[in-house]
């Protein structure tokens, strides 16, 4: 009974350690705004993220509810890594890249 008892304690140990969420390390923090591009239902391109020093568009899509307004226009820093998808949004014929946020912070 005793060696049952550690052995499932060993499975739970390793079970939980796998477990471990761990972020990218290596995301760069960047200077951005979000931006309300509009109603995509009305050929706008949502809300998205706006390098402050490269002018990219990116599209993020777990964008925290406090950034969620419509008309917004805020500076932030954030983090984040390219998801390897892209998405067509309003009139633009050019894909937007698609990102995860790792982090944003109001500044």
């Amino acid at each position: 009974m005793k060696k049952l008892t550690g052995l499932l304690f060993i499975c739970a140990l390793a079970l939980l350690a796998g477990c471990q969420k761990s972020g990218p390390k290596n995301a760069p923090e960047i200077n951005a705004h979000v931006i309300d591009g509009g109603d995509p239902a009305t050929d706008g391109i949502g809300l998205y993220l706006k390098s402050d020093n490269t002018q990219q568009i990116v599209i993020p899509i777990n964008l925290p509810a406090d950034y969620q307004q419509r008309g917004i226009n805020l500076p932030v820093a954030v983090k984040f890594v390219e998801t390897g998808q892209t998405t067509y949004r309003g009139f633009n014929p050019h894909p937007y890249t698609v990102v995860y946020i790792v982090s944003v912070r109001k500044l």
